[in-house]
């Protein structure tokens, strides 16, 4: 019995890292993708920076 228990719990020990590593190879994906956004929108915001400053030069 005692053999029976051990063997569960080695068990329980490398489901639950396999888990964890699935689970943080998944929110680092979450963060990649998190960080495009940031990156992309603060290029958006330059680009608008720049167009309006370029048609408040055009209007005088």
């Amino acid at each position: 019995m005692k053999v029976l228990l051990f063997v569960a719990f080695v068990l329980a020990i490398f489901v639950t890292q396999g888990e964890a590593g699935w689970l943080r190879d998944f929110g680092k994906k979450i963060e990649r993708v998190g960080q495009h956004t940031r990156d992309a929108t603060l290029q958006v915001i330059d680009i608008a920076q720049k167009a309006a400053n370029v048609a408040e030069t055009f209007k005088g």
